[in-house]
């Protein structure tokens, strides 16, 4: 539910009256009881944690200017004040972080916007996950989007996020971004999201950290199924650095720049309450100028999910499964993981929910998926998490 803003002190300024765009607020309060738990993989120790956890806990604001012609200035600022920034409400201090926020010109020809994107590649994996936060407990970004490397959520794509010493996640929400979202043609749209080289260096070496995320999806209007395929491109990000770190692929590896790639196909069909996901990954890392014999590596991961409409909220579950990486040498052995989750969630009102969530990743020896809420995820290790939560939407 949106509620109206009035520019009262805004529009005080002036002594003459002047047409002012309404502004609304809304967003969404996700709080709960984590408890994570990890192994710590062969000869590791065991740990257990409780925390407060906020999963896409965020605040909106938006303002909608008619300039003729059919089209619109469009304005959108999300404040995030989920576990993802400093500022949440299980925490103290810390500043309001800027999540997903824009400035636009839409009509019947699309939109363009300019800002701050979570780009088509992530949307297409966490609008099917049926977790309610595909970043969070037992989400699909615990297995999709990342090569291990103990990341699940990351963000920008230049110098203050270090990316010379290795940036590996394709779910990141990436600053300095341009973007143009097709209207709907019959069932398919589409659209195109690159940065610009504003974190682009000369020393110590020439670098350009940018992404290219393309994206088209096919669903006919008031069709029982969807398919989308999407791709991305990390240029001068290093993420086989960071790969490097984590699994055994033959010591510190260096290099003067790089190209890593993922595409991903997926799609779902509904068939009453029931509605069914399903969505095939492949990630690429490859380095020029690298001392090292190792320079390119490749995982495969597949996943299904499944969320069923009850009279009181949905049941929903998921399994994801990613194979052994293989570099341009040989196979990396033991790399792959088994993620599962599965969730509750009731509906108290119209606005809040109370969620039950479990997952479960299990790593091979070499491998370093993490799950979100645990409290590790070192080679070899079971990380498990599970959560209580009360979602208040407004």
């Amino acid at each position: 539910m949106k509620k109206s803003l009035i520019a009262v002190a805004v529009a005080g300024l002036f002594t003459a009256p002047v047409a002012m765009a309404e502004v609304t607020l809304s967003g969404a309060i996700n709080l709960g009881i984590q408890v994570g738990k990890t192994n710590g993989g062969p000869g590791g120790q065991s740990l257990t944690t409780n925390q407060l956890g906020s999963n896409y806990s965020h605040m909106d604001l938006e303002s909608v200017d008619d300039i003729g012609g059919g089209n619109k200035v469009i304005f959108h600022y999300q404040f995030d004040i989920s576990g993802t920034s400093t500022a949440n409400p299980a925490s103290a201090g810390g500043a309001v972080g800027n999540r997903n926020s824009f400035l636009g010109v839409a009509g019947g020809w699309g939109a363009f916007k300019m800002g701050t994107n979570e780009n088509v590649y992530e949307r297409m994996m966490y609008t099917a996950d049926p977790m309610d936060g595909a970043a969070g407990v037992g989400g699909n970004l615990n297995i999709l989007a990342t090569p291990g490397a103990h990341a699940i959520f990351q963000v920008g794509q230049g110098a203050n996020n270090s990316c010379a010493a290795g940036c590996v996640d394709f779910y990141r929400r990436s600053d300095q971004t341009i973007w143009y979202e097709s209207p709907n043609f019959s069932g398919f749209s589409f659209e195109i999201d690159h940065t610009l080289s504003a974190f682009k260096t000369a020393a110590p070496k020439s670098v350009d950290p940018s992404i290219t995320s393309i994206g088209g999806k096919f669903q006919p209007d008031g069709a029982p199924f969807y398919v989308d395929l999407s791709y991305e491109q990390h240029k001068d990000m290093f993420g086989l650095i960071a790969i490097s770190a984590a699994n055994p692929l033959g010591g510190a590896i260096t290099g003067t720049s790089s190209k890593d790639t993922g595409i991903q196909i997926g799609g779902g069909y509904t068939i009453g309450d029931l509605g069914l996901h399903l969505r095939y990954e492949q990630l690429k890392y490859k380095l020029d100028g690298s001392s090292n014999a190792v320079d390119e590596y490749k995982r495969n991961a597949f996943w299904f999910g499944a969320k069923y409409n009850l009279p009181s909220g949905y049941v929903g579950g998921e399994v994801g499964v990613a194979q052994n990486g293989k570099t341009n040498i040989a196979t990396a052995d033991k790399t792959g993981a088994k993620m599962i989750a599965v969730g509750y969630f009731h509906n108290l009102s119209k606005q809040s929910q109370l969620q039950f969530i479990y997952g479960h990743t299990s790593n091979d020896d070499n491998a370093t998926y993490a799950q979100a809420g645990a409290p590790g995820s070192a080679p070899g290790s079971t990380n498990q998490a599970f959560t209580v939560a009360i979602k208040h939407t407004f």
